[in-house]
């Protein structure tokens, strides 16, 4: 019995048609399998190897190396806050305590199912709209400190 849902075997095996080499498929097929799962399992590595003949070392690197596959569960929402120099120069810093304290607010209501996790990220590539952060995968430009609370109940509002 297959890990995979029907249409996302389907995007597997069509990245698999479509790229010369099963090697150069590994980043959009574990793209397609964290955009379903959130993260990329052990038992979906073995059935990349087994049913579609990836190389189970070749996916564990590209796991590995790059931050944005996750090889365990995540929360509902990742955020990723850029903490880059322009970034830190329009307060980066102050807004990734900002949300620190919303996380914990939430986490102290909810737990371990909270629905937020943080990253600093080195650098998101978008300068001109500093601060920036992605909540999954929408970018959100100009995250300054006094907009955290009202961006993230857009996702998962502080309980009263």
């Amino acid at each position: 019995m297959s890990v995979f849902s029907e249409s996302l075997k389907a995007k597997i095996e069509s990245f698999l048609t479509r790229y010369e080499t099963r090697r150069s498929a590994i980043l959009p097929v574990l793209h397609a399998i964290q955009d379903e799962h959130g993260w990329v399992s052990e038992t979906q590595v073995e059935e990349l190897h087994h049913k579609y003949g990836l190389d189970r070392v070749q996916v564990k690197e590209v796991i590995t190396f790059y931050d944005i596959y996750k090889d365990h569960p995540v929360r509902k929402y990742q955020i990723r806050y850029c903490k880059n120099l322009t970034c830190h120069m329009l307060g980066a810093q102050d807004a990734i305590c900002k949300i620190k304290e919303h996380i914990k607010a939430l986490d102290a209501q909810l737990g371990e199912d909270g629905p937020f996790s943080l990253e600093e990220f080195p650098c998101l590539g978008k300068c001109d709209g500093a601060p920036v952060m992605l909540v999954n995968k929408e970018r959100i430009e100009h995250a300054t400190v006094d907009k955290i609370d009202s961006i993230l109940s857009k996702y998962a509002p502080l309980p009263k």
